[in-house]
């Protein structure tokens, strides 16, 4: 029986290990690797009770149920971290766009002069590649996926 536990343990551990590269989602991970070690428990506490089939089944949802909740867990709080990097890099550039980048310009006295108003567009020099939606010169990400904005040719 004890080679059973030790099957089951190295199985676990050796799926959940390749399970990081291979595309699955946080979520699916932990229940593979939390199934895989609630297995190796469930079969060494039902193998002591004489019931070893019956734990490691056991073992298994329930640390596949707890290891897919600790994965979410793991994803939200990785996703909400992106976002509130995402708002810092936003609050930066529109600071920086409305703010003089060198200090401020020493103020003369100049006759004060009405100039036409001409209404001036918008020259949008930068684009996201993946939506293809432009932006200013100022913007270095975009706003909402905050992916970085490349210049236009």
């Amino acid at each position: 029986m004890r080679q059973w536990v030790s099957i089951f343990l190295v199985l676990g551990l050796a799926l959940a290990g390749c399970a990081e590269g291979s595309g699955l989602t946080q979520r699916e991970t932990g229940a593979l690797l939390g199934s895989g070690l609630g297995a190796g428990l469930g079969a060494i506490v039902g193998h002591q009770t004489g019931h070893a089939g019956a734990g490691t089944a056991i073992g298994a949802g329930t640390g596949a149920l707890a290891g897919a909740l600790a994965g979410e867990g793991l994803r939200r709080t990785k996703e909400s971290a992106k976002e509130e990097i995402r708002q810092e890099m936003m609050q930066q550039q529109y600071q920086a766009g409305s703010a003089p980048q060198y200090g401020a310009a020493p103020q003369y006295a100049q006759p004060q002069v009405a100039a036409p108003a001409v209404p001036q567009k918008e020259v949008h020099t930068k684009y996201n590649p993946r939506t293809g939606q432009t932006f200013p010169e100022l913007y270095q990400y975009d706003p909402a996926t905050g992916e970085e904005l490349k210049y236009i040719r």
